[in-house]
């Protein structure tokens, strides 16, 4: 099909030149008529078809999910991309919204396939002379211990003190105090360096000392520079306490804050307290650490598991 149209133009050369412009090097000329000192030019050119241009990501979704079964496995996802395209959401919290999803969650889907759960396990926790327990505010760090001291003294009979310099939070070490004044275990408060260096003769009597750490320490240089001094010793065990009920990007802050504290590794905290394992599944994602323990819930000694009782059933470790 041809494409034509008439110009008027007071010369001929100022015709040409916008014929080509504007229908292309292909235009030609069907005829000219010249009247009162100006010309009518007719122009055709063949007419350009019009390619639709091909939308990759939407021809893979439709190659991906070509049947009825692929739609039903995503039900609840699709549904919810449904409900963003009709929304009246602006743009900018629908893009806020798609990159906290693909944040949290785009690694497990990437790379747990990948993950050998074999290697995530601690399988010999509780073995250094200095256990020190790190984590922040309310990640349950005193009960943690509590239970830990449990474990090594009445499951494994050793010969255990607990040290405290969490006495920056209102009652940080009063709790702890009572569990070990009710399991008959030596309590001691640490204040600096000083104390670490009056209790080292009482410290050598036992087998193992847990230690209690503040957990909000960004703003104390004082503190932040005596836990670098226990947890870098030869003799140190370093874990770090990481609450499961916390959102996903404060998990990750965390864990990133404290690495820098040489951590061996992760006790997963208060997981009686979620609707769903995906938290569990973000820290194996997106952290090399192995995990020792999970807890359960509060009680003393008793809410607390070793990490493979868990990972076994959500991965299926015995049949790899």
């Amino acid at each position: 099909m041809m494409k034509m149209k008439k110009y008027i133009v007071s010369n001929l050369q100022e015709g040409w030149m916008l014929i080509r412009e504007e229908m292309g090097e292909n235009a030609i000329i069907l005829s000219v008529k010249e009247s009162g000192g100006q010309f009518e030019i007719l122009a055709a050119s063949p007419e350009k078809k019009t390619v639709k241009k091909e939308n990759k990501l939407f021809e893979i979704f439709k190659n991906r999910f070509s049947r009825e079964e692929d739609i039903n496995r995503l039900e609840s996802l699709i549904n919810f991309l449904i409900k963003l395209k009709e929304s009246n959401l602006n743009e900018k919290l629908q893009k806020e919204l798609q990159d906290e999803i693909i944040k949290n969650y785009l690694p497990i889907v990437e790379r747990l396939n990948r993950v050998d759960i074999l290697t995530k396990i601690e399988t010999n926790p509780l073995t250094g002379k200095f256990i020190n327990v790190l984590g922040n505010i309310s990640s349950g760090k005193s009960t943690t211990i509590a239970k830990l001291a449990a474990i090594l003294k009445f499951n494994r009979d050793k010969k255990i003190a607990v040290a405290s310099f969490d006495f920056y939070k209102i009652g940080g070490s009063e709790s702890l105090n009572k569990f070990a004044e009710i399991m008959q275990i030596p309590f001691f408060m640490i204040k600096d360096e000083k104390d670490l260096i009056m209790y080292k003769d009482a410290f050598d009597e036992f087998e193992h000392i847990l230690f209690d750490t503040p957990g909000n320490i960004k703003d104390l240089s004082e503190v932040e520079r005596l836990l670098s001094f226990i947890t870098s010793g030869p003799n140190a065990e370093n874990i770090l306490t990481v609450p499961l009920t916390k959102k996903e990007s404060l998990i990750d802050r965390d864990i990133r804050y404290f690495s820098k504290f040489n951590i061996h590794h992760l006790i997963l905290t208060k997981m009686d307290e979620l609707e769903n394992k995906l938290p569990i599944y973000f820290v194996l994602s997106n952290y090399d650490y192995r995990i020792s323990y999970i807890t359960n819930g509060l009680n003393v000694p008793n809410d607390i598991v070793e990490s493979y009782q868990v990972l076994n059933g959500m991965f299926e470790v015995g049949n790899k």
